[in-house]
């Protein structure tokens, strides 16, 4: 949990009617860490309740420890987890529908703002299918995944050359781009393959479906 780089530096000129607060990185690290097995959370495409979101989590998720669900508003969720086992397993088996509408889920980040803050990324899990054997190397699977988006977690057996079929990271993409679909390796080129949101329309959260084809979304704005 890395520190914001311009949080201590000193403010020379304040405008009438500010003030000014600073805290030490220590004391914000103390107050940051209770929240780092803690996950942002929205549905896509619909506006569900607390108790209704709390519940079916549960019934979904399963977790062995505690699970506590905050309303941030704006249709935004801090879902926390007091076992890391639990917070890796929610990240590493996705993704996850709430009925038929997608559940974007992102690790908490500092100073999150939910009026300020759209939907912009998401946590996938890739597959890169029949890649050489050479490339299954942490740091090469880092450099690779990169290329697509910034790398959470690269599965322990595809590092160590257990699973040889294919090599599987979790990265966070950003969605209002085109998905990247292939990577050029060298000479090669390798096929990236995207865990159950091929067809996942990032405007109405459905599946079977693009944004540029959502007829959902034209119906609410007629």
């Amino acid at each position: 949990m890395e520190d914001d780089e311009d949080s201590n530096e000193e403010v020379e000129v304040l405008r009438e009617g500010l003030a000014t607060v600073k805290f030490s990185k220590e004391f914000k690290q103390h107050i940051r860490t209770p929240w780092s097995k803690a996950i942002i959370i929205k549905v896509y495409g619909r506006t569900v309740g607390f108790s209704f979101l709390h519940g079916r989590l549960l019934s979904m998720w399963k977790p062995v420890g505690r699970l506590d669900c905050v309303g941030l508003g704006h249709d935004f969720f801090l879902v926390r987890l007091s076992l890391k086992e639990d917070y890796e397993n929610n990240l590493r088996k996705g993704p996850w529908f709430i009925g038929e509408h997608f559940l974007s889920i992102r690790p908490w980040e500092l100073n999150f703002r939910p009026a300020s803050t759209s939907v912009t990324s998401i946590v996938v899990w890739i597959r890169l299918n029949k890649l050489p054997i050479e490339y299954y190397n942490v740091e090469a699977l880092l450099q690779i995944g990169k290329s697509i988006g910034n790398v959470l977690r690269i599965d322990t057996y595809t590092a160590s050359e257990a699973k040889g079929r294919f090599a599987r990271l979790c990265v966070h993409i950003d969605i209002d781009k085109p998905l990247i679909t292939a990577i050029l390796i060298g000479k090669f080129e390798q096929t990236v393959c995207y865990k159950g949101i091929q067809k996942l329309c990032f405007s109405c959260g459905r599946m079977g479906h693009r944004r540029e084809n959502c007829t959902y979304t034209i119906r609410q704005c007629s």
